[in-house]
């Protein structure tokens, strides 16, 4: 890997911020290779021996982004009491270890799932207060007439309480809806309140990323600027 500032290294390691680890140093309790560390100097993380207060740091993680086109009846679960395939037999055993799921689908639902080892993003894309849109594609057993995607717009009362307004639009019997809550089973909750029966939901998009174009079943790897 390439030599960073050791302040950087430090920081990125979980240590400390950027800033304490300045003065860590300047007060003499970092060393790199057993030499007291000075502001501005480098190291690399996977052949120095880098020490805070005599504690050896280690290197910071690499992040691992994919995105999953997720298959119908997978649970998105490392494991499934009932013994149900699970979405992690789709990657291969060297991953199933380093990475989580961010959010959920259930299991008759199909598209876009996000797997990372970064617990920043899966805090951001998990919380309802970041407003991350989540766009759903959901083919119905009737076309949908006015009254109906109004109310879908406006928030319907589910189980789980009272939905924010969606983005919503149709083509005949599929609706697109857009929305930034979590809820159990919501889109298909909101659709169901309004009269329409689902015959399939796809998740096409969440944030930026939309779901490439890979059959159900394979991911891709991603970067987070494509996700945030």
């Amino acid at each position: 890997m390439t030599k960073v500032r050791v302040q950087k290294l430090i920081s990125e390691a979980g240590v400390a911020s950027r800033r304490k680890a300045e003065e860590f140093i300047k007060s003499g309790q970092v060393s790199i290779n057993g030499h007291r560390a000075k502001l501005g100097d480098l190291a690399d993380p996977m052949l120095d021996k880098v020490t805070v207060y005599g504690k050896t740091i280690k290197p910071a993680e690499q992040k691992i982004y994919l995105a999953l086109n997720k298959p119908k009846e997978y649970v998105v679960s490392k494991s499934d009491p009932q013994h149900r395939r699970t979405i992690f037999k789709l990657l291969p055993p060297e991953l199933r270890t380093k990475v989580w799921n961010v959010g959920r689908l259930d299991y008759h639902t199909e598209g876009l799932l996000i797997l990372t080892n970064d617990g920043e993003l899966t805090q951001q894309l998990a919380h309802p207060s970041f407003e991350h849109d989540k766009e759903y594609e959901v083919t119905v057993n009737l076309p949908p007439n006015d009254q109906q995607l109004e109310q879908l717009r406006t928030g319907v009362d589910i189980a789980t309480g009272t939905t924010y307004p969606a983005k919503v639009k149709s083509r005949g019997t599929v609706i697109t809806i857009t929305i930034h809550e979590g809820k159990k089973r919501q889109v298909r909750r909101m659709i169901e309140t309004v009269g329409l029966a689902v015959k399939n939901l796809k998740r096409i998009r969440v944030n930026k990323l939309k779901l490439p174009d890979i059959p159900p079943g394979q991911f891709v790897e991603v970067k987070k600027s494509d996700i945030l």
